[in-house]
């Protein structure tokens, strides 16, 4: 045990009378001696007593005397420069009327032994001040503490502050005034029970639920529900109703209510917890690392596009995902393209999440290098919708890589970094250029952002992937706090070199798959077909070094199509993924020159090329000429069937002579003999040589 001076301590025996809180004011070992000093609710005139310092020892052995601690009140937590200057002067000089005493230790043991004492008497009378106050001033610089500013006033409850006050006949506070005089106000109306159990109730009624009416309406039904009477009566007589003010029914709903109450109760749940609760804690307070989760979300971009091959159709909005780590803010993965968030897209963001960046970027005409990007990773975790991810097709082929987390419905606080890296993006980069919808934010009056669509997909998704290189180089104070491991290091606070350091210092939740794998299990299925003209996809055709050394579109010439396995990625239609042979893996087959037109475009503008063919399909299924076309066709079949009818020759006759009957008919309808002639020359002389040439016919091989 140690006994230390301004210590309290709670006392409770029953051989003595000393039951209570007391304070340690004075140590006297020598006299084995404690000073105590009773710590009462009001402050009076209490003196001191004195302890046999072995009895106390034994009280607290036995546990009757137990250490405690005590807030000391409000008004000693203050600085000298904020208390103000008279009652910094009223404190020094009551310390100097009382600074000889409490530093005078034998003055101290005679006034807590003794209930008689000259020595305060004489200190009085000679410093001329009340003695009485004098003992006052004493036994407050014991009870709080034994510090100057126990001397100061005590004004924190000064008026009964906190209490309720009751109004019996005149009305509290001040009275209402008019502000031209010209006018005589209404009384004040005094606010009894029954008032406030009322308003409680209209409160309960119209206010305290989710989309609860407005204080003011709510107040106009208090009025409507008690008071009707007094506003009608006061109607009557031309009077203003004395019935209580809004301003009273306000400050009582202040009362009644509790500020965290009212709070809960006018929203519901789910908008408490995403937009009302507090926020104490961190996604970090755990101690992530990078790779220990990943978010993964997607969001419509704030920007139309237009097509590559014609800019005057307009795509709409294209969707954006991001892949993000928490960790490091580092954005590990993204994707681009006109699909709704759905799985097939997601497919996309999680190869690109899992793939190098480079041949990525290069597709887009941004030059990196691996360092620059160097996210080619797979998380322990993802946090993701329950949405697209919730299916069993995705669990098929992200589990076994990284275990999937679905963030409740509707609340995007649980996947905040990438929910922020959405508004970053677009704030930095989207809502600047021609064509933006600004989130939404569009004038009545405006121009329609989508006249003003300029940009191509493939266009955006450049910039947009500049913008991510930009935010990983991005300084970010935050992670400062969240990974100490770049002070220690030295290192600016960006999201690729926090990704770095801690890779660098074997401090991560990463791990790799091989390009193969990732292809085959997250890549679109398709089915291709090997032709004479290379393998089909579409109406595209693709090659490989395989294909032509083996020369197999000629052996499908000669003996028919064959469909293959195929893995598509959608950000190109430069390359697929075939799989050539059961047992063997993909091999990675480029664009025919002959399908130029779709080289660096993505899957989407294919998706539009046959669009606008199925337009004009469904525009003109048949011409109006080959109808017209079909009635003449009709009409000639009826005439020469009718024809046919009144030809009394036999078949035989009918294909006898036929030369004879063409001679013939060349004649009268050219009307030229000469011409005729030299037919029938021609023809001769044909005849003759056919009947003087012999030519041998092959034998057939006899069994």
């Amino acid at each position: 045990m140690v006994l230390e001076i301004n210590s309290t301590w709670k006392i409770e025996t029953s051989e003595s009378d000393l039951n209570g809180v007391f304070r340690v004011i004075e140590v006297r070992a020598d006299l084995d001696c404690l000073i105590l000093f009773e710590l009462n609710e009001t402050v009076g005139t209490c003196r001191p007593i004195t302890v046999h310092l072995p009895t106390f020892i034994t009280w607290n052995r036995k546990g009757r005397a137990i250490q405690i601690d005590i807030t000391p009140p409000a008004f000693l937590l203050v600085s000298d420069e904020e208390i103000e200057p008279k009652n910094l002067e009223r404190r020094n000089s009551n310390y100097e009327k009382i600074r000889s005493l409490v530093s005078d230790k034998q003055f101290i043991l005679d006034y807590a032994c003794s209930k008689r004492t000259s020595t305060l008497a004489q200190h009085a009378k000679q410093i001329g001040y009340d003695r009485k106050s004098l003992s006052r001033l004493l036994s407050r610089y014991w009870h709080f503490g034994q510090s100057k500013n126990a001397l100061l006033p005590a004004y924190a409850n000064s008026g009964g502050y906190g209490k309720q006050r009751i109004a019996k006949e005149a009305p509290l506070g001040a009275p209402r005034t008019s502000r031209t005089l010209m006018f005589e106000r209404a009384p004040k109306y005094i606010i009894r029970e029954a008032d406030k159990k009322n308003i409680l109730k209209t409160l309960k009624k119209y206010y305290l639920k989710p989309n609860g009416k407005y204080l003011t309406e709510c107040y106009r039904d208090y009025l409507r529900q008690f008071h009707a009477g007094e506003v009608k009566l006061a109607d009557a007589c031309n009077r203003a109703p004395h019935i209580p003010s809004y301003k009273q029914f306000k400050y009582w709903k202040g009362k009644l209510v509790e500020k965290n109450m009212e709070v809960r109760l006018r929203n519901t749940d789910h908008n408490y917890n995403l937009r009302k609760r507090a926020l104490l804690g961190s996604p970090l307070q755990d101690g992530l690392v990078p790779g220990s989760c990943f978010e993964i979300d997607a969001t419509v971009a704030d920007i139309n596009v237009i097509s590559e091959f014609s800019p005057r159709y307009v795509l709409g909005r294209p969707t954006v995902y991001y892949i993000i780590d928490c960790s490091t803010r580092m954005i590990t993965g993204m994707h681009v393209s006109l699909y709704h968030a759905s799985w097939r897209a997601a497919r996309q963001a999680f190869v690109n999440c899992f793939t190098p960046k480079a041949e990525f970027c290069a597709q887009y005409g941004v030059k990196i290098d691996e360092s620059e990007w160097p996210c080619s990773h797979v998380p322990a975790y993802f946090t993701c919708d329950n949405g697209e991810m919730i299916g069993l097709e995705p669990r098929e082929k992200v589990t076994p890589l990284a275990e999937l987390g679905f963030a409740p419905a509707y609340r995007p606080d649980y996947k905040s970094f990438v929910e922020r890296r959405f508004k970053t993006i677009n704030d930095k980069l989207l809502h600047q250029l021609i064509g933006t919808t600004r989130g939404g934010k569009v004038v009545r009056g405006d121009v329609d952002p989508r006249k003003e669509s300029i940009y191509t997909l493939y266009e955006v998704t450049s910039m947009l992937i500049e913008a991510v290189l930009e935010h990983n180089r991005d300084i970010l104070n935050k992670l400062v706090f969240d990974n100490p491991i770049l002070l220690e290091k030295n290192i600016k606070p960006t999201p690729i070199n926090t990704w770095k350091v801690y890779l660098a210092s074997h401090r991560h939740s990463l791990h790799q798959v091989p390009f193969s794998e990732v292809i085959a299990k997250l890549l679109p299925p398709e089915t291709v077909s090997m032709t004479r003209s290379g393998i089909q996809y579409r109406e595209m055709y693709y090659t490989c070094k395989q294909m032509e050394d083996e020369n197999l579109a000629a052996i499908a010439r000669d003996g028919g199509h064959r469909s293959l396995d195929a893995r598509i990625d959608d950000n190109t239609l430069n390359y697929i993924y075939v799989r050539m042979n059961r047992n063997e893996g993909f091999t990675k087959c480029t664009l025919l020159k002959r399908n130029s037109i779709f080289k660096d475009m993505p899957m989407a503008e294919v998706d539009f090329v046959q669009d606008w063919i199925t337009k004009f399909e469904e525009l003109s299924p048949v011409t109006v000429e080959s109808i017209d076309m079909k009635t003449r066709h009709e009409a000639l079949e009826i005439q020469a069937k009718k024809r046919a009818k009144q030809n009394t020759l036999t078949s035989s006759e009918r294909i006898r002579n036929i030369r004879e009957n063409r001679r013939e008919e060349l004649r009268k309808t050219t009307h030229s003999e000469i011409d005729a002639e030299i037919g029938n020359t021609s023809d001769d002389a044909d005849t003759k040589s056919m009947q003087q040439k012999v030519v041998m016919l092959p034998r057939r091989n006899r069994k």
